[in-house]
């Protein structure tokens, strides 16, 4: 064995450079080998998939200080020998390996598509004794998920509640059996995740500033109730003639939570993540009301000349903003991008009146526009436009299909509208894309949401004629989304520094050009399982929020209505309200009030908030850090802001629960609900109870 030592870690590996020891204390979390220490995919001559794994490898080993070096000039696979150099590092430094690799393809005809590594397992459990319940899982699919014992949950028989196989104990063949895992940028919002468990966390993040192209996964075992291992692919698509330096994975293991890793990632993210100044009525954001004018198949539903009422109902609900969708003449998802005012809902001057009365009332409004995707039936399409958009390695474009039909079963299944997705890296559609600012604001919005940008799935781009950062396809939409989002950030501030830039979807690179997100997957999982201790997901918006809390986003909330869940899982972590209007009946259910009593709640929910702005809208959300309540059914996070601190509580149950908070280092000064102000800090909640408790930091 090859073992790196500090006063924080003991590590250890074998010939194959497989991580076989890990540990803070006596013992060791590695239960076996993983199965490689790597796996390398490239591709030669028709053949896509040529797998070289560490097995059968000849390494040199070299120690330098704190480090180990694994190298070898040729690799070794099935169908032979292959002229790819590799070097694998691992770097010790306190309670934290840092490990790097080099690719020398020097292969004619060979095409690394794939680099996994490091392989980090197999772990059961993170305690070095006697084995207790396995570690949960966070994982950061959009704001975040939390999956309890992960090891249990990827075993043979709860493979079904993830889609995977369920036939015996026999090996896993498909890429997706017994495993977890999604891509990043988008659905993946972060490039961590981690094992929390016995009093420790395990966390592994990549620190890769060119965001290539990433599937983090976990990988666990048929038939075996406890596996856990954590790898990361990356597209590296290293070129024959190319020495491609992989982006470094950090590894840390200790005593506490999840949020010393994540505070890591978070300073890292700094060096790289650009600022900017959000616009006054976008911090200031409470809800986002999201109307679809007209729909895709022609139906009418709100002409220009009721954008003030939208905002009258909107404001009933807790919210301040209203998102129009649909509002050009061809309906929502249609006509991409070509699109122009629709007469038939009153032309542009009715347009413009509508948004200037909501703003003389003072509301605000955005317009969308679409960023990703090209209608294949519109004459930019036909005429050019098809130069522009994402290939596959078979040189067909990415097709989406998007279905808005409400009542017909003819147009349910049988007229799915076909969109290719455009690259982000051509310079052409960046250019375009901030003549689209332009004209949009010129129907004097306070902001536009270009739909989709903010972190759809990054397919890879394969043609050639466009100029993908380091001519790499794995960085097409990372790096060309960069590109495009920066030019559009700019754009809209030289427009008016108040204009506002909105997308959608959770993601720490494109999040950091926005200036508001329309969230996804931004709701509670079910009523009370947080604390139920079952094996299953659950929402854990903590991941991103505690990370990045400057980032504004809204609930996503497909109703139109916000119910007492939703209202309450907002406030509690600083998401915006969202509700949505987007078929015909959700007009009348509006108009005739149907959901009056849930609207009410939120509208006092809403006007909690402004009574506490500074803290619920404007602090730093700091999740349970400063808090001690020992009853986990109760969620309770804090906002920061000076010496202010509030706390979030909610009874997310359907019992009355016992409260026993405490906050070293500061004093209580007021207690305050949707219903008004309290005397005291509560000592039950009744079920879906919402309490916010405010408290000064205590004088030294």
């Amino acid at each position: 064995m090859y073992r790196l030592e500090s006063q924080n870690m003991r590590i250890g590996f074998d010939a194959q450079a497989r991580l076989v020891m890990l540990a803070i204390a006596e013992g060791n979390i590695i239960s076996t080998a993983p199965e490689t220490s790597f796996r390398m995919i490239f591709k030669r001559g028709e053949n896509w998939e040529n797998t070289v794994v560490s097995a059968g490898q000849e390494f040199t080993v070299t120690a330098e200080k704190n480090a180990l070096l694994f190298h070898t000039d040729t690799l070794i696979h099935s169908g032979g020998t292959v002229d790819i150099g590799l070097t694998l590092t691992a770097r010790l430094d306190g309670d934290t390996v840092r490990f790097s690799a080099e690719i020398d393809n020097r292969e004619p005809d060979a095409w690394v598509t794939d680099f996994e590594y490091p392989y980090i397992g197999v772990v059961r459990t993170l305690s070095e004794g006697p084995r207790g319940k396995g570690p949960d899982l966070l994982f950061p699919i959009q704001s975040g998920m939390r999956v309890q014992d992960i090891g249990q949950f990827l075993s043979g028989h709860k493979s079904r509640k993830v889609g995977l196989s369920n036939f015996g104990s026999g090996p896993c063949r498909e890429i997706t059996n017994c495993s977890f895992g999604t891509t990043y940028p988008g659905y993946a919002s972060m490039q961590w995740m981690a094992l929390e468990g016995d009093g420790r966390s395990l966390f592994l993040q990549s620190h890769d500033a060119d965001h290539h192209v990433t599937d983090l996964r976990v990988l666990g075992a048929p038939g075996d109730d406890g596996d856990v291992t954590l790898v990361m692919d990356k597209l590296a698509f290293v070129r024959s003639g190319e020495v491609w330096q992989a982006p470094d994975a950090v590894l840390s293991l200790y005593e506490g939570t999840w949020h010393r890793g994540a505070d890591i990632y978070s300073q890292w993210a700094k060096t790289w993540r650009p600022t900017h100044e959000k616009p006054e009525w976008v911090k200031n954001m409470n809800g986002y009301y999201l109307v679809i004018m007209k729909q895709q198949f022609g139906v009418e539903m709100w002409p220009y000349n009721t954008i003030p009422k939208l905002y009258e109902l909107a404001k009933d609900t807790g919210c301040d903003t209203v998102g129009l969708f649909g509002w050009y003449d061809s309906g929502h998802d249609n006509q991409y991008p070509d699109l122009k005012v629709s007469e038939s809902l009153g032309g542009a001057r009715a347009l413009t009146d509508g948004i200037r009365e909501v703003q003389q009332a003072g509301g605000s409004v955005t317009l969308y526009y679409q960023g990703h995707l090209i209608d294949t039936t519109t004459d930019f399409y036909k005429n050019g436009g098809d130069r522009y958009v994402c290939r596959s390695k078979d040189g067909i474009p990415y097709l989406e299909w998007y279905n808005k039909a409400h009542n017909s079963s003819y147009l349910k299944y049988y007229t799915n509208k076909s969109f290719a997705t455009s690259c982000p890296s051509c310079p052409e559609w960046q250019e375009l894309m901030k003549e689209k600012a332009d004209w949009v604001q010129s129907f004097g919005p306070d902001g536009i949401l270009y739909d989709q940008i903010g972190g759809m799935p990054p397919r890879p781009c394969f043609d050639e004629r466009h100029p993908h950062p380091k001519g790499k396809p794995s960085l097409s939409m990372p790096g060309g989304r960069k590109l495009l989002m920066d030019g559009i950030q700019r754009r809209t501030k030289e427009l008016d520094s108040q204009f506002g830039f909105f997308s959608e979807h959770i993601t720490d690179v494109y999040s950091a050009y926005l200036d508001g997100v329309h969230g996804i997957s931004s709701y509670p999982s079910g009523e009370g399982d947080w604390g139920s201790g079952t094996e299953s997901i659950h929402n854990y918006p903590e991941l991103f929020r505690y990370c990045f809390p400057e980032t504004i986003i809204t609930i996503r909330n497909p109703r139109p209505y916000i119910e007492k869940r939703a209202v309450n899982y907002a406030c509690v972590y600083g998401f915006r309200f969202e509700m949505e209007i987007r078929y015909d009946a959700d007009c009348e259910d509006v108009l005739t009030r149907r959901y009056e009593r849930e609207n009410t709640y939120a509208k006092k929910a809403g006007d909690l908030r402004r009574r506490h702005w500074e803290l619920l809208g404007l602090g730093r959300f700091v999740d349970s850090l400063p808090l001690k309540q020992d009853n986990v059914a109760v969620l309770a996070k804090a906002f920061e802001s000076a010496d202010k601190l509030a706390v979030v509580m909610w009874n997310d149950t359907e019992l009355p629960q016992k409260v026993n908070l405490e906050v070293p280092g500061w004093s209580l000064e007021a207690v305050d609900s949707p219903e008004g102000p309290r005397e005291g800090p509560p000592r039950t909640m009744e079920p879906q109870q919402l309490i916010v408790q405010l408290f000064g930091r205590d004088k030294a």
